[in-house]
């Protein structure tokens, strides 16, 4: 294949994997990764025109190496094959229409006829054999190289095992051909010695990131040769130990498509040796069956079924990996292996033996009874609470994982329906889960699934110990605030709150923070978020069947433009529809973007229709508040006039008024501060006759509220020189006055 057509290959493989890479299907990427290379041939499949009879189709070959070829079956090829036709029409190779997968043949080894009798001692590495290939990138990543590193470095593990260092590293690589870092020796050997033997003064994990051997950046095969080695029978005699390093090494290398598998033995003793392996990669291919409302598991779920009938709370069944995949604060996370069936699955551990974390996990178990079969429910493969352990199938993902596609509005929902119709289930038995967030969302078989159940809510009355569940349960952020108070009397609106949590997170890309209004773009969702995540749970949506009618009728039905919104909102109220302000006020509140509806709609509410709303709900009215102090110069896209500047403060003054009144020192102080700022900019003399005989009348603690307001905005104090000298005016008034004209 000549140059050009070999950069057209590479560079369609490339672009198809970012667009893989950009929906979050990892596990194309990956596959396409193992493509050695691409190249176009002309197919039988005949011409695509009648009269051009040289317009060929085209099929892609793809050119892997013979292990990696199972990976690509006909599901596989026919998900990559819509991506590949589209990049290769970029790249002017048009008429693609089918994917054939080829063994990409390796280069005749002159002594093959030797290395097939096997018994043949390996060659030693030279020193052009450690350094990095010729720009291709190895199969074994950086990742890999560095947990496998840092978990030898942190098990304190002798990588030398019962060998000096320069002996164990004389069986891989030719030490008299390596240049010496120490100026008194002429070979790496010396250096080795002086510095590891006589001097001590290396670090024990020196020999992963000294450059020379290449373990940190090299060729695969160095790698792989210095792990066989650290478990030959002359290295280390200790079985359970090789067994220990054999899994943890086979549990990384296989995400890169190797494996170490015997290749000899000595006296009966295993040697091993690095082997490529299959790559273990699956895209995300759709099934034909929904996403959402399924009502049982398929697909992988089959292997997993095998896992559940062998079940019989045995932990020997299990081969678990050295390190855990997940730590918290309650349980451990591991990938593990079951043995009769050879199944991978995701092994859950108890930390502790204490009352609380066994019942969570007795809970676990219990509530799997109910829903184990839900297509959206994470299940329980096999347990034993009294051990404190239970086995799950091993997701693909967590929501958090795959962040970047929710922000596809039908991503999105497909997520919100699973957690809606596992947990509407759930409530309908009275089962709270009380901590839905993006890590217990989990992907299976190409389904969304709810996990974590341990804080789980049993049916009133079956509570296990009077108490236990009263304080702090959830995730700050992403809990109900309820749940902070009393957790066992909270009900099916505490998980609505975190399924709005959720889509929060989701289109905003923002962590939520505890008591702290999140709220999507302007949209369908945001007016969904705001009903569910309402702090008082009273006001929030009630039940999962009631958010469901909710997204239903804001996904589906026309969106009305907020300007048409509020005056219809606005004729109900001067027809004395009480319902209709409350709705006017969020509506605004939800679009700080609207010049309009704050310098227009807003200001045609008194204070007495306003006022009560405002005062109810802080959260709102302090972004409402700071809506409209962002909105004083016009955002630069308006140009604010005189007579709306004046209407804005007097509308500011008497909401201020109106909280004065009611002693609601929170309100008072928000209205005032923004009525400053919009004072100080436009100074409007007709907004200013009603507020200087306010301020002359304030007295006690609102007026001293009021004069650290005109301290802070001396620009608009300024405006009301004439009570500096006033005696009937508050003294703290008249100082912040004074002090404003000082200032100027």
């Amino acid at each position: 294949m000549n140059s050009e057509q070999e950069q057209i290959g590479e560079r369609v493989l490339a672009q198809a994997a970012a667009i893989f890479a950009a929906r979050s299907d990892n596990g194309a990427t990956e596959l396409l990764r193992a493509v050695e290379r691409l190249e176009f041939a002309q197919t039988e499949d005949g011409y695509t025109t009648s009269s051009n009879w040289n317009d060929y189709y085209w099929a892609a070959v793809l050119y892997i190496d013979a292990v990696d070829i199972p990976s690509f079956d006909d599901e596989v090829v026919e998900h990559l094959l819509p991506t590949i036709i589209e990049v290769a029409a970029q790249n002017d190779r048009p008429a693609v229409n089918q994917i054939l997968v080829r063994p990409a043949l390796r280069a005749p080894d002159a002594n093959w006829r030797q290395a097939l009798e096997g018994g043949q001692e390996p060659r030693l590495f030279q020193p052009q054999d450690t350094r990095p290939g010729d720009g291709k990138p190895t199969r074994l990543t950086e990742v890999t190289r560095m947990r496998l590193f840092d978990t030898l470095r942190l098990q304190h593990t002798e990588w030398a095992g019962r060998l000096e260092e320069a002996e164990f590293l004389k069986r891989i690589f030719n030490l008299d051909a390596f240049e010496s870092y120490d100026s008194r020796f002429q070979t790496a050997e010396g250096d080795i010695y002086q510095h590891r033997v006589n001097n001590d003064d290396w670090e024990p994990d020196w020999v992963f990131t000294d450059e020379r051997f290449g373990l940190r950046r090299g060729p695969d095969a160095v790698l792989l040769r210095f792990l066989s080695e650290m478990l030959h029978p002359v290295v280390r005699t200790d079985e359970g130990e090789v067994q220990k390093l054999l899994e943890f090494f086979n549990s990384l290398l296989a995400r890169d498509g190797y494996a170490l598998m015997p290749v000899d033995s000595i006296s009966g003793y295993t040697v091993y040796g690095g082997k490529r392996i299959p790559v273990q990669a699956r895209p995300m291919v759709p099934t034909k069956r929904p996403l959402v409302r399924a009502s049982a598991p398929k697909g992988t779920a089959n292997l997993y079924d095998l896992v559940r009938a062998q079940a019989r709370g045995e932990r020997r069944d299990y081969r678990l990996d050295r390190l855990p995949n997940e730590e918290g604060g309650q349980a451990q996370i591991f990938r593990a292996i079951h043995k009769p069936t050879d199944v991978e699955v995701a092994f859950k551990r108890r930390n502790s033996q204490r009352d609380t974390p066994a019942a969570r996990m007795r809970r676990e178990i219990e509530i799997s009874q109910l829903l184990g079969q839900h297509a959206h429910y994470m299940p329980i493969l096999d347990s034993n609470p009294v051990d404190g352990w239970l086995v799950m199938p091993m997701a693909q993902a967590t929501a958090e994982q795959r962040r970047d596609s929710l922000g596809d509005p039908v991503q999105l929902r497909a997520l919100v329906e699973a957690l809606m119709d596992v947990l509407e289930l759930a409530h309908a038995h009275d089962w709270l889960h009380r901590d839905v967030k993006p890590s217990n969302i989990l992907l299976l078989d190409n389904r969304w699934t709810l996990a974590d159940w341990g804080i789980v809510r049993r049916p009133r009355g079956q509570t296990t110990q009077a108490g236990r569940t009263r304080f702090e349960l959830g995730t700050e952020g992403f809990a109900a605030p309820e749940l902070f108070v009393a957790a066992h009397e909270a009900t099916a609106a505490a998980d609505i709150y975190g399924i709005g949590r959720v889509i929060a997170w989701a289109l905003t890309g923002q962590y939520p923070q505890m008591n702290v209004p999140l709220s999507p773009p302007p949209g369908p969702w945001r007016n969904i978020t705001r009903l569910a995540t309402h702090a008082d749970p009273r006001q929030r949506v009630q039940s999962i069947q009631d958010l469901r009618e909710l997204i239903n009728r804001e996904l589906t039905e026309p969106a009305e433009p907020p300007s048409e919104q509020a005056k219809r909102l606005l004729e109900r109220t001067r027809a004395g529809d009480p319902a209709a302000v409350g709705s006017l006020l969020e509506l605004v509140a939800d679009h700080p973007e609207d010049y309009d509806l704050y310098v227009r709609a807003l200001v045609s509410l008194s204070a007495e229709q306003a006022g009560p709303w405002l005062s109810r709900d802080p959260q709102a009215s302090g972004r409402l508040f700071k809506a409209m102090s962002d909105h004083v110069d016009g955002q630069g896209t308006r140009r604010v006039q005189f007579v709306d500047a004046a209407r804005v403060a007097m509308w500011l003054h008497a909401i201020a008024n109106f909280a004065a009144a009611k002693d609601d020192w929170d309100l008072l102080e928000e209205a005032a501060r923004t009525m400053c700022t919009w004072d100080a900019t436009w100074d409007q003399w007709s907004a200013q006759d009603r507020i200087a005989p306010w301020l002359r009348s304030l007295s006690g603690q609102a007026a001293q509220l009021l004069a650290a307001v005109l301290r802070d905005h001396p620009r608009s104090a300024r405006h009301f020189s004439g009570l500096a000298q006033d005696g009937t005016v508050d003294l703290g008034i008249r100082v912040a006055i004074q002090a404003a004209a000082v200032t100027s």
